[in-house]
């Protein structure tokens, strides 16, 4: 028996013994991959970083071989992740002494004010209620009667998330550490890999593997870049739409556009909802001007935005990009959403492949004939 039979021996026997004990001792299992999840959450973070500056640092060290023709390419490499994390410690230095204490001071603001606002909210409401002929707005009445209580706890159990989420900054710094180590080490990592596959699998399947590992990593590459840079740009023309047309919350309301923008889409949508509902509070005619706001921005965001930024690239059908979001946010939520666009793309680029590739052998057949 040679050593490669040995391997698939042991392989099958401890997915076996996996099964069994995931089917006799679900919460036991379960528990252990919580705790290993906990343990390899930086790792996956620093993964994550990596993969994100991988396309700025390849774009980087390209320059940096044009401009020092013949150089040393492990200089190059070091450097070229020096200057990208040079560049991100200035943004994240930017972000959390300019934008975060400002949102903080947002959310603040809001719950201390809350009751003001929704007095006034109160006496928009009756007003409309003595012209409503239809009784539409009776049945809210019991809704409304909760919302004074309810709201105000929700916010402060919200600020009081979004403050425990600085306790994940650990994770977060400790990724960026492994990130570095990635992005220095990634070719070595690569060859690495590809010589245990090759002494483990066929010539053929090893062809086959590469071929499928380039196209999860090119869709996934063009998936996140292209939604990033969209959010981004979607989030400073909202924010500086906003504070134009002088409306309450700009930076508050902006970020909250910006991070449900990644999810692509319905992400800008989902946003508009707790915005306008905000705005809702504070002047009622704000929320409705504010959705005329948004309702044309989304349109130049759809039209002229995501086409140029993100554009075809996937190759998805909208009808299979909307039906994967929703099946991935009611599996996995927020992640589930995020990472469903790219997953199914990357199935879809596959089943396209392989019905090409079966129409060219049957087409050939029926040539023959």
């Amino acid at each position: 028996m040679n050593k490669k039979n040995v391997l698939y021996i042991i392989l099958a026997a401890a997915a076996v013994i996996f099964i069994a004990a995931l089917f006799f001792k679900t919460s036991v299992i379960l528990s252990v991959l919580d705790k290993i999840a906990k343990v390899l959450a930086p790792i996956v973070v620093g993964m994550a970083i990596a993969f994100v500056l991988n396309s700025p640092l390849c774009k980087l060290q390209s320059l940096l071989r044009r401009i020092y023709k013949g150089g040393n390419e492990k200089i190059i490499t070091v450097s070229s992740v020096v200057i990208i994390y040079a560049v991100l410690i200035l943004i994240l230095i930017g972000i959390f002494s300019l934008i975060i204490p400002n949102l903080i001071k947002s959310i603040s603001n809001l719950i201390n004010n809350f009751g003001d606002y929704y007095e006034n909210f109160l006496i928009f409401y009756n007003k409309l209620k003595l012209r409503d002929q239809i009784g539409i707005l009776s049945r809210l009445d019991g809704l409304l009667d909760n919302l004074t209580a309810v709201t105000p706890d929700w916010l402060r159990k919200t600020l009081t998330r979004t403050t425990g989420i600085i306790g994940g900054l650990i994770n977060f710094f400790i990724g960026i550490i492994v990130s570095i180590y990635i992005l220095i080490e990634k070719e070595n990592m690569k060859r690495s890999v590809g010589d245990f596959l090759k002494v483990t699998i066929p010539p053929q399947k090893f062809a086959t593997v590469s071929k499928y590992y380039r196209l999860i990593f090119s869709t996934f590459t063009k998936f996140v870049n292209g939604q990033l840079a969209e959010a981004v740009i979607l989030g400073s023309l909202c924010y500086v739409g906003m504070v134009i047309f002088g409306f309450d919350y700009p930076l508050l309301i902006s970020t909250i556009i910006l991070l449900t923008a990644l999810i692509p889409i319905a992400g800008a949508l989902i946003g508009t909802i707790p915005s306008a509902f905000l705005l809702l509070l504070v002047r009622p005619m704000q929320a409705v001007w504010f959705l005329v706001f948004i309702i044309i921005l989304q349109q130049i965001e759809n039209n002229f935005i995501y086409p140029k930024v993100v554009g075809n690239s996937l190759g998805l059908p909208a009808i299979l990009v909307f039906a994967s979001i929703l099946l991935g946010a009611g599996i996995g939520g927020v992640i589930g959403a995020l990472l469903a666009v790219p997953v199914t793309a990357v199935l879809y680029a596959i089943v396209v492949e392989y019905v090409s590739d079966k129409k060219a052998v049957v087409n050939h057949a029926w040539e023959n004939i």
